[in-house]
Order: structure tokens, then C-alpha cells, then sequence
């Protein structure tokens, strides 16, 4: 009786031991962060966003983006297509990066396959109401570009009775 008594006893204090290590920090902080950063931001809302955002970027100059001209002849430019939250304002996300394929790669069954590496050279933000548009600096700093106008290539309701209306005023 008393060995079960003793085995009940140990088993009572493991599971409260357990329950005490598995009980909540209070950090709730860490918890609202970690749960934030894999939130998707649909970019439905931003004035401009895939081709529309690459050219806007695209439109800046070497020195403006922070790209050495050697960067600038072999970059290509993603849109994440998750937006981004900085500074409590929603962006759409421009990657400037050097894809490098590599073919020396094989696959589970021994076969040849191409793997990439990408290489970022420049983040650039451009808020969802497109008036701000930032340039990364370093690891997590922002710097602002001058707004230009925005690019686009979205057709213009009525072009061609627009362009017969300047036809027939000339």
C-alpha cells in the first residue's frame, strides 16, 4: 500500500511540475509579435502594385536606389506578393536581387537540376496610397525618394475618343 501510495504521490508531482514549465511567461508582447509577422497583407488595396511598382522603382536613378552600376546591370526586380507594415503604414514590397542559377545541383534520385541563389541589392517600400516610397539602408532603416509620377500600365477608359477629340481640335 505504501509503495502506491508513494508511486501516486511521484506521478501527482511530475504533473504539476510539467503544468507549472508549460504555464504562460505573461510576455504577451513577444506572443502579438511573433503572431504579426506571419500575417498576409493583401496588396488589394494599393493604388499601384506588380508591373506598376517595378516600373516606379525602375524609374529612379542607380544613385537613388543605392545600386553600384555593376548591381544595376544584373538586377531584376520582384514584387512580394505580400504586403508589407512599416511604421504602422501598409506598403507593397520591391525586391532589387541577382539571380544565380547553379546546375551542379542533383535531386534525391541523382539527376541534374538548376537551383538559384538570390542575392538582394535594394528594398524598396511604396505605401499602399502610393505618396511615400522608401529605400532601404542597411539592415532595418528606411530613407524616402522624392515621389515621382506613377507609371502605368492600366489602359485609359475612352483613349480612343480621347486622341480623335486632340485630332479634331489641331
Amino acid at each position: 500500500m505504501k509503495k502506491v501510495l508513494i508511486c501516486f504521490i511521484c506521478i501527482i508531482c511530475v504533473v504539476c511540475a510539467l503544468a507549472a514549465c508549460s504555464k504562460d511567461s505573461g510576455n504577451k508582447e513577444v506572443a502579438k509579435t511573433e503572431a504579426g509577422t506571419t500575417q498576409e497583407i493583401k496588396t488589394d488595396e494599393a493604388k499601384i502594385t506588380e508591373s506598376d511598382a517595378i516600373n516606379l522603382i525602375k524609374s529612379y536613378s542607380n544613385e537613388e536606389l543605392g545600386l553600384s552600376e555593376e548591381d544595376a546591370k544584373e538586377v531584376s526586380f520582384l514584387v512580394k506578393k505580400s504586403g508589407m507594415e512599416y511604421n504602422k503604414k501598409l506598403y507593397v514590397n520591391v525586391i532589387a536581387t541577382i539571380k544565380t542559377a547553379h546546375e551542379d545541383t542533383t535531386d534525391k534520385d541523382g539527376n541534374k537540376v538548376t537551383s538559384y541563389t538570390f542575392d538582394n541589392k535594394g528594398e524598396y517600400l511604396i505605401s499602399f496610397d502610393g505618396k511615400q516610397i522608401l529605400a532601404k539602408n542597411g539592415d532595418s532603416d528606411y530613407r524616402e525618394l522624392k515621389v515621382k509620377a506613377v507609371p502605368t500600365t492600366t489602359a485609359v477608359a475612352n483613349a480612343d475618343e480621347t486622341a480623335k477629340e486632340e485630332t479634331t481640335k489641331k
